[in-house]
């Protein structure tokens, strides 16, 4: 009989071993799965919105290397950052199976083993991705900053060509003109032929020149107050001859046409121009002086004669 009851004590236990009460521990599981899942998924937000300030940056030049390089960069990083967030996902996935797989065995602790095995493999996974969007911030910010500089200096530069470029004279009406960008070689009445600008000037006014047989103008040279003003006055007045002269034997136009060539040396300033060593002088900031005088020294081209409407 005692035999019996002994027999029958050990089924029971092992049968209260095989019902072991899962409910806590699957609510648990429930709550850690949901947890992992909105981490997940905010992640995948975060992503999202990466991608649509990523997108809202003008693509680089091809020839901008150092833009390229930063989309490079920042492609590779939001490209890692979503393959990250899918392996986090299929480490849900697959911790998921796991779990259930565990739950259905009827132990505890090999569904809490489950668990802790998902928890770890996905919460270092997302561990990983953290500092993710931080740094591709940084490279849409620094993509940003280069697409400004480009543009910044895109627009200096326009304003230089702007600057540079020849004045639009028109031939059927009296007017004048200065050409700030026609250059000579430094101290000297020789016409900077290797500056572009040079060349644009003095086409236009080949081209003015020889719109029609009736115009006629008068030619003006001037300079920047710096030097002696006698030696400023005759350089000028050679710098209005080199230029009568390129038009002539250059531009073949009709040495009638052109009935002045003058220089006025310091004169006729186009801007007020402190004397040099004057304390307006000093006073003066280095930039606003150099283009200041710069704009000084100038060709000037007035149409004395225009030529008839219609033509």
């Amino acid at each position: 009989m005692k035999k019996l009851s002994l027999a029958l004590t050990l089924g029971a236990l092992a049968l209260a071993g095989c019902t072991e009460d899962l409910g806590p521990i699957t609510k648990t599981w429930t709550e850690l799965a949901s947890s992992l899942t909105s981490q997940v998924a905010e992640l995948s937000k975060t992503l999202t919105d990466l991608k649509g300030k990523a997108g809202a940056v003008a693509a680089p030049a091809a020839d901008d290397k150092e833009g390229n390089e930063l989309k490079g960069k920042l492609d590779g990083a939001l490209a890692a950052f979503e393959k990250g967030l899918t392996d986090a996902q299929g480490l849900i996935g697959s911790g998921t199976a796991s779990v259930n797989e565990a739950i259905t065995k009827g132990k505890i602790a090999g569904v809490q083993s489950a668990m802790d095995k998902v928890k770890a493999d996905v919460t270092g996974a997302l561990d990983k991705l953290k500092a993710q969007p931080g740094v591709i911030e940084g490279l849409i910010t620094d993509l940003q900053k280069r697409a400004a500089e480009l543009a910044a200096k895109a627009k200096v530069e326009a304003a230089a060509a702007a600057a540079d470029a020849p004045p639009v004279m028109d031939a059927t009406k009296a007017g004048e003109a200065d050409y700030g960008a026609l250059d000579f070689k430094e101290g000297t009445d020789q016409l900077a032929l290797d500056k572009l600008s040079t060349k644009a000037s003095l086409d236009a006014m080949v081209l003015l020149m020889n719109s029609c047989a009736e115009i006629t103008v008068e030619v003006e040279g001037h300079t920047s107050k710096v030097g002696d003003a006698k030696k400023n006055k005759d350089l000028s007045a050679k710098r209005a001859q080199a230029v009568t002269r390129h038009l002539i034997n250059v531009g073949k136009v009709s040495p009638s046409k052109i009935k002045k060539t003058y220089g006025y040396g310091s004169e006729k300033p186009a801007m007020d121009e402190p004397d040099p060593g004057s304390d307006a002088e000093k006073a003066m900031e280095p930039a606003k002086l150099a283009a200041v005088r710069d704009r000084n020294e100038r060709i000037h081209l007035r149409i004395l004669k225009p030529c008839p409407a219609g033509k």
